[in-house]
């Protein structure tokens, strides 16, 4: 050390410039990391509590299964629905075609499926975007055991 200088006297800092456009690239990088995983979280838990359909059919006869159902005025549009049928060791998702309903929208469907009495059937909701659906885990309805129509 010559002159009563420090170790480090001799040597050149990080331009000012350059340590602001860096820590400005940082800044925008964590926040489009924090806003996508924002978005994320939001549209797979929150549409779904916003889900509100009233079942009023559900039943099933001769390898059928009929239901029908209305999308509140006070919910949000819906993807479409499917249904998780149970059949002893066989489990299967239906997706109904063309299911998807604005609020105040009703359903009057019937559905092929192998049916007996220990059939039990969940309806879930699909919400989200286009690009994005998203299916609900918590059934609309459960039902344990698919009761015949009369």
């Amino acid at each position: 050390m010559k002159n009563g200088g420090s170790l480090f006297s001799n040597r050149r800092g990080m331009s000012p410039l350059i340590a602001t456009v860096l820590l400005m690239a940082f800044a925008v990088a964590l926040g489009g990391m924090i806003m996508n995983w924002s978005v994320d979280v939001a549209g797979q838990s929150g549409d779904c509590e916003l889900v509100k359909i009233k079942v009023g059919r559900l039943c099933g006869e001769d390898d059928k299964i009929y239901l029908t159902l209305r999308n509140d005025k006070d919910s949000i549009q819906l993807r479409g629905i499917k249904l998780n049928v149970a059949e002893s060791n066989i489990e299967s998702i239906l997706s109904i075609k063309d299911s998807a309903l604005t609020p105040g929208q009703p359903l009057d469907i019937v559905l092929p499926a192998s049916i007996s009495l220990s059939t039990s059937v969940d309806v879930l909701s699909v919400v989200g975007n286009e690009a994005n659906p998203t299916t609900c885990t918590v059934p609309i309805e459960h039902v344990a055991q698919l009761q015949q129509c009369q």
